[in-house]
C-alpha cells in the first residue's frame, strides 16, 4: 500500500468548529490545528468527527460507483439526447484490466482510513473526555471504518490492513517499512471487518442517539452495517469456498436488522424520501438511518447534476408516460444542468407496474417515436435564487432496506418474507399493490430482489446485490445472464474472476509487497 503522509493538505479537511457545540449543519473545512494544540478537549474531538463525516462525504462518489455502475442497468454510447458520450462504459461493459481497472490505489480510501485511525489513536487515549463520551466518539469511529474496509473487501477481496496511523506516531526507517502487505486470506478481512462492528456496538453501549439528522454514524448505521456484513458472509463464497457458518451468520444478521426497524417508520409517499424542497424537508426524516449530509451553501453534490439533460437540448416533440408534451425543460433545471453523462436503460424504467409510484418519483420518462429515456431525477435537490441547486442528502441506510434485508435473511433460513415484502410494496403503490406469495427460495430471492432494483436506484446498492444474491442452485445472480438485467458476467474462465476488481499497475509497481499479488485473472491484462 501507498506510504500515507499526516499532512497539512489531508488534515484541513476535519471541521474544526471548537467554539460551537452543535454540528447539525456545517460538515465544511474551517481550520486546521496542528497536533502541539489539537486533541485537548471535547469540543476538538466533536469537530474532527465532523471532519470524518465530511471526508466521508467526498468519498460518496466513490461508493456510488463501486456499488452501483457495474449493476447492468447503464446505457453505453451516446445520451439519448445525441449531444454527449456517456461515461464510464469500461466498466458499464465489465472492460476492466490491471491497465485498466477504473479506480487506482485501493479506490483512495486509505487516505480516509489513516484519519479514521489517527481518530483512534488520539481519543483513546484522551483522558479528558468522559467515558459515555469517548464511548460514542470511538463507536462511531469503529463503524465509519468498518464502512470503508466493508467497501474495500467487496471490491478487492484481500487489502492491507491498517489500524494505526503509522507516519503520525513513528517515522518508517525504509521503504519497506512504509506499507502494509495485504491480508493472507478473504476470511482474514472479512474477520476484521466483524471485530471492527463489534468494538462498534460495544463502544455505543446501547446509545442510539443520532446526531446531525441523520447526518452522522450512530449505532443504528453500525447494526444496519453488522446485518450487511453477515449476509454477505453467509452467502458470498470466501477464498473460492462455499460459506460453512451460514445459519450462525444469518442469525447475526437477522438480530442485528430486527434492532433498528422499531426506531424507525416508512414515509407515506417514497418521493418524500428525497424530496429536499418538500415540507417539511425530507433531511433526517423517519425513514432514514444514516445519509451523507449535503447542504445549501455548504456542499452540494457534483455526480447527479451529469444524469440530466442539458438546457440546450432540444426536447421537442418528447412526452412523458402519460403521452404529455414534456416542453423544453420539464425539470426546471434552468442553467444548473451539464451534458447527460449516465443514462440508466429503459428497460429498468419498464419493470415498474403503472401504479407503482417509484417509477415517475425515482426517473422522468421522455418518448419520441422509438427514441425512449429514463433521465434520473430521484436528486433533484432545491431552487436558490431561481437555480436548481443539487443539495440531496445521499442515503446509505433507510428502513426500507432494513425489511427487505429482514426478508432476505428470513428467506436464506426458509422463512416466510411476505410481510416485509409487502411493507415496501404497499408504501410504493397508489392503492393495493400486488399481494406477493411466498414461493421456492428462488422465487422469493428473485422477488427481494427486483423490489431492491425499483426502491433503490441510484443508491449504490446494485452491484452488491448482484453479487450476493443467489438463485436455487446457489449461483450468484451476476452470474444468471438468462434473466433480464441481472447477470452482468459469465461464469466461465475470462470473466467470472470480475467479481473482483483489478489492482492498477501503478499500485502493483510502487508496491514492494505486492509484486506478483494481483487478483487472480488480471495478470497481465
Amino acid at each position: 500500500m501507498r506510504k500515507l503522509f499526516l499532512s497539512i493538505a489531508i488534515a484541513s479537511a476535519f471541521a474544526l468548529n471548537t467554539g460551537c457545540s452543535q454540528f447539525d449543519l456545517d460538515l465544511a473545512p474551517e481550520d486546521y490545528f496542528a497536533s502541539g494544540s489539537f486533541w485537548k478537549n471535547a469540543d476538538q474531538v466533536n469537530g474532527a468527527m465532523v471532519g470524518l463525516h465530511a471526508q466521508l462525504r467526498g468519498y460518496q462518489n466513490t461508493f456510488w460507483h463501486l456499488g452501483e455502475i457495474r449493476g447492468g442497468t447503464f446505457r453505453t454510447g451516446t445520451g439519448f439526447t445525441g449531444t454527449s458520450t456517456l461515461n464510464s462504459q469500461g466498466l458499464i461493459t465489465q472492460d476492466i484490466r490491471e491497465s485498466s481497472p477504473g479506480y487506482s490505489s485501493w479506490a483512495n480510501l486509505y487516505s480516509a482510513i489513516f484519519q479514521v485511525n489517527n481518530f483512534i489513536y488520539q481519543v483513546e487515549s484522551a483522558s479528558y473526555l468522559a467515558d459515555e463520551q469517548k464511548g460514542y466518539f470511538l463507536g462511531q469511529a469503529y463503524g465509519i471504518r468498518a464502512f470503508y474496509y466493508f467497501h474495500l473487501y467487496r471490491t478487492y477481496g484481500r487489502v492491507p490492513i491498517v489500524t494505526e496511523p503509522k507516519v503520525a506516531i513513528s517515522t518508517p526507517t525504509s521503504a519497506e517499512e512504509a506499507y502494509t502487505a495485504r491480508s493472507t486470506t478473504e476470511k482474514e478481512t472479512l474477520d476484521f471487518i466483524k471485530a471492527e462492528v463489534d468494538k462498534s456496538i460495544q463502544n455505543f453501549n446501547n446509545d442510539f442517539t443520532i446526531k446531525s439528522q441523520k447526518g452522522q454514524w450512530s449505532l443504528a448505521a453500525t447494526q444496519m452495517l453488522k446485518s450487511e456484513v453477515y449476509l454477505w458472509s453467509s452467502k458470498v463464497s470466501i477464498d473460492g469456498q462455499a460459506p460453512n457458518n451460514v445459519n450462525a451468520d444469518l442469525q447475526q444478521a437477522k438480530s442485528a436488522v430486527e434492532t433498528v426497524i422499531p426506531r424507525f417508520t416508512l414515509q407515506s409517499n417514497f418521493a418524500n424520501v428525497f424530496n429536499s424542497s418538500s415540507v417539511p424537508a425530507s433531511k433526517g426524516n423517519n425513514e432514514i438511518i444514516f445519509a451523507i449530509r449535503y447542504q445549501v451553501g455548504e456542499s452540494t453534490n457534483g455526480l447527479f447534476p451529469a444524469f440530466i439533460y442539458a438546457q440546450t437540448d432540444n426536447l421537442n416533440g418528447f412526452v412523458d408516460h402519460d403521452g404529455n408534451a414534456v416542453g423544453n425543460d420539464p425539470l426546471q433545471i434552468a442553467s444548473s444542468g451539464t451534458l447527460i453523462r449516465y443514462e440508466y436503460k429503459i428497460d429498468l424504467y419498464d419493470t415498474y407496474d403503472k401504479a407503482d409510484q417509484r417509477a415517475n418519483a425515482t426517473f422522468l420518462n421522455l418518448n419520441k417515436e422509438t427514441n425512449r429515456a429514463a433521465v434520473l431525477r430521484k436528486y433533484l435537490g432545491t431552487f436558490v435564487n431561481g437555480v436548481r441547486t443539487y443539495a440531496d442528502d445521499y442515503p446509505v441506510y433507510r428502513l426500507s432496506e432494513a425489511y427487505l434485508i429482514l426478508a432476505e435473511i428470513k428467506n436464506k433460513l426458509g422463512e416466510d418474507p411476505t410481510a416485509e415484502i409487502m411493507m415496501v410494496r404497499n408504501r410504493a403503490y397508489t392503492g393495493a399493490a400486488p399481494q406477493f406469495v411466498n414461493g421456492t427460495f428462488e422465487q422469493n430471492e428473485l422477488a427481494i430482489f427486483y423490489e431492491r432494483s425499483k426502491e433503490f436506484v441510484a443508491e449504490g446498492k446494485r452491484w452488491y446485490d448482484l453479487r450476493r444474491m443467489q438463485d436455487g442452485a446457489g449461483k450468484a445472480l451476476v452470474f444468471r445472464t438468462d434473466l433480464p438485467l441481472l447477470g452482468v458476467l459469465q461464469d466461465i474462465p475470462g470473466q467470472k474472476h470480475k467479481v473482483l476488481w483489478p489492482i492498477d499497475l501503478g499500485t502493483l509497481t510502487a508496491d514492494p509487497k505486492l509484486q506478483g499479488n494481483q487478483n487472480p485473472g488480471y495478470e497481465g491484462t
